[in-house]
């Protein structure tokens, strides 16, 4: 229930924040008459000097503005205007949805509050972004931190980095957490050794490495080993006398 009611939370203030600054900011307030599916119109008018002075809310002087901006690149800016790595973007994106996705419905039970929370902020996140570039083929950004000059991003995009935070947080303070419980799930599904077995069983070949390479090293010679007999039967051992 945690894990879908954030992909909600997450998924509606996306789509609500990005209608208004689209169809309140741009279309209403700019006066923008051309369709939102077109990219190069809504680029070409986006660009005049009098509409990009007017298309912060509010203006200088703040931290976060609010400024719309249609991106079909792919992370911070990645491959902007080439097709090929918008689709790469998309299928990746696809398929990481489809992967955690299908990961959560069979851990659900498994996942700790925490990790619940993270997993519902990747998926809302996700598909926010994901219906943007199937419905408009580019992404409605429109949080701009301008003390820290940051690219334009938007609430999916916000709720993402949040999770990946707590993920690093999760893999130092926590014991369990979301990439444990998704490994022992795919260890279980593939019928592969447990954490624990895998674990177990490193430790003993490791172990059979080092008794293999002691092995191969020679003993050292005894330090007080006994002289060499060299089959000479004299009593004479220094004074050139012999016993008689």
């Amino acid at each position: 229930m945690a894990i879908l009611l954030t992909a909600l939370i997450v998924l509606a203030l996306d789509q609500i924040s990005k209608y208004w600054i689209v169809h309140h900011h741009v279309i209403g307030q700019l006066g923008y008459t051309g369709s939102v599916f077109d990219l190069n119109a809504l680029r070409a008018f986006l660009a005049q000097s009098d509409v990009a002075l007017n298309n912060s809310i509010p203006k200088d002087g703040s931290f976060i503005v609010l400024s719309f901006t249609p991106n079909d690149a792919a992370l911070w800016g990645i491959g902007n205007g080439n097709a090929w790595a918008v689709r790469l973007l998309l299928a990746l994106t696809s398929v990481f949805l489809l992967l955690m996705l299908f990961f959560t419905i069979r851990t659900r039970k498994k996942l700790p509050k925490l990790s619940k929370i993270i997993v519902g902020l990747l998926i809302g996140g996700s598909i926010g972004n994901l219906f943007d570039r199937i419905a408009f083929g580019y992404v409605r950004d429109m949080i701009y931190a301008k003390f820290i000059d940051f690219p334009i991003f938007n609430i999916a995009d916000a709720a993402i980095c949040i999770a990946i935070a707590l993920l690093v947080f999760e893999a130092f303070f926590r014991k369990v957490g979301v990439f444990e419980v998704f490994e022992d799930e795919y260890r279980e599904l593939f019928r592969l050794p447990t954490r624990e077995e895998a674990e177990r069983l490193a430790k003993e070949r490791k172990k059979n490495r080092i008794g293999r390479f002691q092995e191969l090293i020679p003993e050292e010679e005894e330090e007080n080993a006994e002289p060499h007999d060299d089959g000479n039967d004299s009593a004479d051992r220094g004074d050139g006398r012999s016993a008689d």
